[in-house]
């Protein structure tokens, strides 16, 4: 077991500078994901949407510049070579949560102008509570990653891990009986709300899914660095 001493000195200068950076694009995260609970709250209201979706795509321009920078600093030699490969992966993976929240809000964006779409079903469809409930386990999930990105403890960066392992088993509960009341209600849907609701159901789950992806790889690659 490494003394608490040594473990808060595992980072040299360049990793603590791709931490820093990795952890800017989980802050650009949490802000979609703020941003992305309003959304839903705006019972797709085409101007509203429209300026949300607007917001989620200039963070998402953003994200995807911090991720390049990182990338060019990983490749560039500024982190031990045992770690370039997670590393690099990390960033994807964190730069694709970013990614989903922005598919999910324009495809709101673009289901909200169909003329023809009968939200009946929306308005009584309580199964899409199960949306909210997952951002707000999002939330939760992004906020233990910054915390792993800023600690050099490595036995809170593990329980931090297994923080949000548990959100994302939370998430797959809700998105069950999500998918169960949804079901219950598709005779009265169209076959394109059916595939909306389901396919941004399927999306809001795998942010979780990134979540826990990218708190893995910090692990290993804590790990790799002090062996």
């Amino acid at each position: 077991m490494k003394s608490l001493a040594k473990v808060k000195g595992f980072l040299v200068i360049g990793e603590k500078n791709i931490f820093r950076e990795l952890s800017e694009i989980v802050s650009i995260a949490l802000k979609t994901n703020a941003i992305l609970r309003e959304t839903m709250q705006a019972n797709y209201d085409k101007e509203a949407l429209s300026k949300y979706m607007e917001a989620v795509r200039e963070l998402e321009k953003e994200s995807d510049k911090v991720a390049f920078k990182i990338g060019e600093d990983v490749t560039g030699g500024a982190v031990s070579p045992n770690i370039i490969d997670n590393l690099l992966e990390c960033v994807a993976k964190a730069d694709d949560i970013v990614d989903l929240y922005y598919y999910i809000s324009r495809e709101i964006d673009r289901m909200s102008r169909m003329g023809s779409f009968d939200f009946e079903a929306h308005q009584d469809a309580t199964w899409t509570e199960a949306y909210e409930t997952i951002f707000d386990l999002a939330d939760e999930s992004l906020q233990r990653l910054e915390k792993m990105l800023s600690t050099s403890d490595e036995a809170e960066i593990s329980s931090l891990r297994t923080e949000v392992e548990e959100l994302e088993e939370q998430g797959d509960e809700v998105k069950d009986l999500g998918f169960d009341r949804l079901y219950s209600l598709a005779p009265k849907m169209s076959y394109l709300q059916f595939y909306h609701y389901s396919e941004v159901l399927h999306k809001c789950d795998d942010i979780l899914d990134s979540c826990e992806d990218v708190s893995q790889l910090i692990v290993t690659i804590v790990a790799s660095i002090l062996k």
